[in-house]
């Protein structure tokens, strides 16, 4: 229950709804109660539920919908910064299930971007596809990647809705990957985005890009993908490359 005191009411208020999203009164994919309905449960004003559940959003834990509510989230999907894998492979090295919903291919002029990433000149004709990309059924990402023209003509002819691209590449077409540059940045979803990945217009998103060489050092693709922020975590463990201080130093009296 919510009592005045030292700790502020809003915390104490998202302390209470967190201890219910652990305990499994609330579930992924569970409504919270309204605003109102936590005013009158709690004996509290509108901005102080407000805080609260704004603090609940800012963790990751609830996301809100316009016009339907506020939701408890599902814990986020997990990948490896540091590992070059696919969508598909890393999905599945996880335990889920990863899928399609709509895929579009064509062959487009390469814009500066997409260019400068494949060392092609700008409105080269490159094979580029378009994938909705869902995990266990739900839209997660949209993906766009572009090839550069010798493996594009090969990989037009292939089913493209659920396959996975590095088994396409390696296992198929013999294309060895060895290593890529990838870059993460935040971003925000407009309204053609937005609907595809079912969020709110100006909702954030991980936008990631990525360019793929194989083991010769030749650049086999550039994508460029947006993940649902608050469904997607990347990890990955940091080393020092070398020591600053050759001998360390006593930062904390010893005790006597």
């Amino acid at each position: 229950m919510v009592q005045p005191g030292r700790t502020p009411l809003h915390i104490q208020l998202a302390d209470i709804i967190r201890s219910q999203i652990e305990s499994g009164v609330f579930n992924a994919g569970d409504q919270l109660p309204t605003e109102m309905e936590l005013m009158k449960q709690h004996e509290l004003s509108s901005s102080t539920v407000r805080q609260a559940v704004l603090a609940l959003v800012g963790e990751g834990l609830l996301y809100r919908r316009a016009g339907k509510g506020t939701f408890v989230a599902k814990c986020h999907i997990g990948r490896d910064l540091l590992t070059f894998s696919g969508f598909s492979e890393e999905a599945v090295a996880r335990g889920f299930r990863p899928g399609t919903r709509h895929v579009t291919v064509d062959w487009r002029s390469a814009d500066a971007a997409v260019a400068a990433a494949l060392n092609v000149p700008t409105d080269e004709s490159v094979l580029t596809i378009e994938r909705v990309r869902t995990i266990d059924d739900e839209v997660v990402a949209v993906e766009t990647v572009s090839f550069v023209a010798a493996i594009g003509r090969h990989m037009e002819k292939l089913d493209l809705a659920d396959t996975s691209f590095t088994e396409i590449l390696e296992q198929h077409l013999g294309v060895p990957l060895a290593r890529a540059k990838q870059e993460i940045r935040a971003g925000t979803a407009r309204a053609r985005l937005a609907k595809a990945l079912d969020v709110s217009s100006g909702t954030a998103v991980l936008q990631i890009d990525r360019t793929a060489f194989d083991t010769a050092d030749r650049v086999i693709y550039f994508s460029s993908s947006s993940y649902r922020a608050d469904r997607y975590i990347y990890t990955g463990w940091i080393e020092r490359k070398s020591a600053s201080i050759a001998q360390p130093r006593q930062l904390i009296g010893r005790s006597r």
